[in-house]
């Protein structure tokens, strides 16, 4: 079955080391396939869970803020020890994680509850997501874009799979919490695939002396390495920066049902269709690295994106906004893969560090920050200035090219 859908999933045209087989490959591509459908679960259902709980909007904040912090905690920790160790338990803890996440989500009785629904989420994303992320690129060193792209495809449809279970359940009146219910079973089985996977271990680059340090020796080399490489830092610096799109997208379905006024069910289906344009276009950057600069992929995202976000946002009526997510999500689809794929890969044998430094993203209160922000001038304006902002300074890191490896 694993070597059918490894090459349905065109994978065995993309090369790969040895000791990667399609059993491994195939369950790892789907890391972030889990991940995404956990995390879309609870942001979605984020306006319902405040309604039932009576929470306010930097209460949401505050979860949101209990997700990063708790991920800055466990991922620079496993980040780093992905270049060094078995990187298996990792994955069946992050996996395992977000079912008791999912599971805790579905019957919190109280704001401390969900709170701490959303602290064991952020302590299972990065074990989950970017230890796949890391075997997927070790594994095929010569297709590093295409692999990483392959991965956001699919998990895109998970991230897809989530609005659309929920849109479902509030049209046929089952209580949209039982999908939370679902989906943590699920994941729990997931879990118990992967642990019956063999993971290859980390391999040390060519000529490395690291294997005779210290574990705490090696991961200084590795984070050494990483900083002193221009490359290196510039990818990680552009990594870093896409963090800060991700807060408005935290918050748009808080933002459909209170601006926009769009019911539960139209704030899912709004974020289908942005998931599906996102698909579409996913596809589509895959064709177009077989032949084109992903640099200059980048950069058109990036211009297209400062027209389509303002136009989509500030267009009134929930109807307008259905069409235009369509072209936004369009163009901003190739911005994760690539800076993602390209950070990882510009110094060869340390994207767990590399995994490990951009986590560190969550021990600064940006959600906690944005909250308060739309708290104080409103979540469009707030919307607005973090998008534009982040598109800015992702325009100027990008526009200076160095010699990339």
């Amino acid at each position: 079955m694993f070597a059918w859908l490894a090459s349905r999933l065109g994978l065995t045209a993309l090369g790969r080391r040895d000791d990667l087989d399609d059993r491994t490959t195939v369950l790892v591509l789907f890391a972030r396939f889990a991940d995404e459908v956990a995390s879309g679960l609870l942001i979605v259902l984020m306006p319902t869970l405040r309604a039932r709980l009576g929470l306010s909007v930097i209460q949401a904040g505050w979860c949101f803020q209990a997700l990063n912090a708790a991920a800055a905690v466990v991922e620079p920790v496993t980040g780093a020890a992905l270049d060094l160790v078995n990187r298996r338990p990792y994955l069946v803890w992050g996996a395992a994680g977000w079912a008791a996440a999912l599971l805790l989500a579905a019957g919190a009785p109280s704001f401390g509850w969900l709170l701490a629904a959303f602290a064991v989420a952020g302590a299972a994303s990065g074990p989950l997501a970017h230890t796949g992320d890391v075997v997927l690129i070790d594994g095929h060193p010569g297709a590093v874009e295409r692999i990483q792209g392959r991965s956001t495809l699919i998990d895109t449809i998970g991230a897809l799979l989530a609005p659309a279970a929920i849109a479902c359940a509030g049209w046929s009146g089952v209580d949209q919490r039982a999908v939370l219910v679902a989906a943590g079973g699920a994941t729990l089985g997931y879990a118990l695939l992967l642990a019956g996977s063999v993971v290859p271990r980390p391999q040390l680059p060519a000529g490395a002396a690291g294997a005779a340090l210290a574990p705490l020796a090696r991961v200084a080399a590795n984070v050494r390495t990483v900083c002193s490489d221009r490359s290196g830092r510039r990818w990680l610096l552009a990594l870093l920066l896409h963090e800060l799109l991700d807060l408005p997208e935290l918050f748009e379905p808080i933002w459909l049902r209170d601006v926009v006024g769009a019911s539960q069910s139209l704030v899912a289906v709004h974020v289908a269709l942005g998931l599906a344009a996102t698909l579409v276009g996913l596809l589509l950057v895959d064709r177009w690295l077989v032949r084109r600069d992903a640099e200059r992929l980048l950069l058109g995202s990036l211009a297209a994106t400062v027209v389509l976000y303002p136009l989509w946002l500030v267009t009134p009526g929930i109807v307008a906004r259905l069409v235009l997510v369509v072209p936004r999500n369009l163009v901003m689809a190739p911005l994760w893969p690539i800076l993602r794929s390209r950070a990882l890969a510009a110094t060869p044998g340390t994207a767990g560090t590399v995994s490990a430094i951009s986590s560190l993203t969550g021990l600064v209160p940006l959600a906690a920050a944005f909250s308060w922000a739309a708290g104080r001038w409103g979540l469009t304006g707030t919307m607005l200035a973090v998008t534009l902002g982040a598109v800015a300074a992702l325009l100027a890191v990008l526009g200076r090219r160095p010699a990339v490896r």
